[in-house]
């Protein structure tokens, strides 16, 4: 049988021994998505109608049925292994190791990353980086927005902003400031409110000579938080260009 990696750290994937396999249909990625968020436990039956927003259906039960059936047809035509997908007393779970989900490595990752603190950064730096390259958009980004998958994104979003930070930290810890620059830049684009993230930019432009940049950038955060927000930046922020 081939080996399945589930990937959710944006449009949600399924490789079979490593060569994706394209499974069609929101509903069918969605079941797939919502398991895979909690691989090995059960969830009812009733929980997995609401996150598939089936409930508004004639027959949510059978409209589900359909679904798991549909799914299990493209299991077997794909070869995956017939009790990937476990049904037990109106309850269903995805038999897969948590290392074949990419959201549970990156946490992982991450986690043991932040447990080693200052003790060695470089590694801290190099295993940050390595986790932040399994995501490819937004989390879970195509698939049903239920109670589950909203909160479980969200918490996979928190936890790539930390990500970000601590990988910056680490940087200009090792005076890599050019990385700094670089990643800081994207990092803002994507989340253009974090001053945590502005505020490395500005060390890192200022240790590396380039003031002026600096300034600037300091000047387009201030227009940022003033136009959209109606505020103006933190004296902390201030403080890095004294």
């Amino acid at each position: 049988m081939a080996t399945t990696n589930i990937s959710v750290l944006g449009p949600v994937q399924i490789a079979l021994d490593g060569v994706e396999a394209p499974l069609s249909g929101r509903k069918l990625r969605s079941i797939v998505a919502i398991l895979a968020i909690r691989p090995g436990e059960w969830m009812r039956r009733d929980e997995l109608i609401e996150e598939l927003q089936l409930s508004g259906t004639t027959d949510a039960v059978n409209a589900l049925h359909a679904h798991i059936a549909r799914l299990r047809k493209w299991f077997g035509a794909n070869n995956l292994a017939p009790d990937l997908l476990e049904t037990a007393a109106s309850n269903y779970r995805l038999n897969i190791d948590h290392a074949c989900v990419d959201a549970h490595r990156f946490s992982e990752q991450v986690d043991h990353a932040l447990a080693l603190g200052t003790s060695a950064r470089s590694v801290v730096a190099a295993m940050l980086e390595d986790s932040l390259k399994l995501w490819r958009g937004d989390a879970l980004a195509d698939v049903s927005d239920g109670p589950v998958v909203a909160a479980h994104a969200d918490q996979l979003h928190q936890l790539r902003a930390v990500a970000r930070e601590a990988l910056l930290d680490s940087w200009i810890a090792l005076e890599n400031y050019q990385k700094v620059i670089v990643n800081s830049k994207t990092f803002i684009a994507a989340d253009p409110f974090n001053e945590r993230l502005w505020e490395m930019l500005l060390i890192a432009l200022k240790s590396s000579g380039r003031r002026a940049e600096a300034v600037e950038a300091f000047r387009n955060l201030r227009r940022i938080l003033d136009s959209e927000l109606g505020i103006q930046p933190s004296d902390r922020l201030r403080a890095v260009l004294v």
